[in-house]
């Protein structure tokens, strides 16, 4: 059975290009491009991890990242990659399991999701 990755993220083309990398590695890839589309797709998906990006047009990435860690969703791994790069920090406070910032290096990114699944 395939391992299921959510992406949250605003960047279609940035999602195009994951999903079909990841999907090319055996992962099934759901998409969500506003963050309460991804909150239901959590829900309705259970996928085993998230890529999650801060800047999302309807909610901030951190603000889901904190009710998904303090909910009942607490143990599902977040990938946080974004172009904020000073927000390691804060989002290393609040749960995530990892961070790349964009530009991704695929390579990384891969080496996070396996460890983190």
């Amino acid at each position: 059975m395939a391992r299921t990755i959510l992406i949250i993220d605003d960047d279609v083309e940035l999602c195009e290009i994951m999903r079909d990398r990841l999907e090319a590695d055996g992962y099934k890839v759901i998409v969500a491009y506003t963050g309460i589309e991804g909150i239901a797709s959590i829900n309705s998906t259970a996928p085993n991890i998230i890529s999650l990006d801060i800047h999302l047009p309807d909610m901030n990435g951190i603000e889901i990242l904190k009710m998904l860690k303090k909910g009942i969703k607490h143990s599902l791994p977040i990938v946080i990659v974004t172009c904020d790069d000073t927000a390691k920090t804060e989002c290393e406070k609040y749960g995530a399991d990892g961070f790349i910032t964009k530009p991704i290096n695929f390579n990384k990114l891969k080496e996070i999701i396996n460890a983190k699944l």
